[in-house]
């Protein structure tokens, strides 16, 4: 199972970039890190996740002391990988 999870990380990961990427582009959408942003649009975006996204948010913590929640098909929902600037460490 971990080598099919796999698989398809990979496939998403060329699939965005080959497909995604360049369709968002040509309508003039592009995908930035944030240190590629300016201090008024990255002022803008906090702006806009501290007001917009960050009150609809559910977090649910998976690691060893919690189980696996439930996760339904009818719901949109966003696993968030974090890699310490500091010690580069995954999360």
């Amino acid at each position: 199972m971990l080598s099919r999870a796999r698989d398809l990380v990979e496939l998403q990961a060329q699939t965005f970039a080959d497909d995604v990427r360049p369709a968002l582009a040509e309508h003039g959408i592009e995908v930035l890190r944030w240190d590629e942003l300016s201090e008024v649009e990255q002022q803008s975006m906090t702006t806009l996740f501290e007001e917009r996204i960050f009150p609809v948010l559910t977090p649910l913590a998976v690691d060893p002391s919690h189980p696996f929640p439930c996760i339904s098909g009818l719901s949109n929902n966003l696993a968030v990988l974090l890699k310490n600037p500091m010690t580069g460490a995954r999360q």
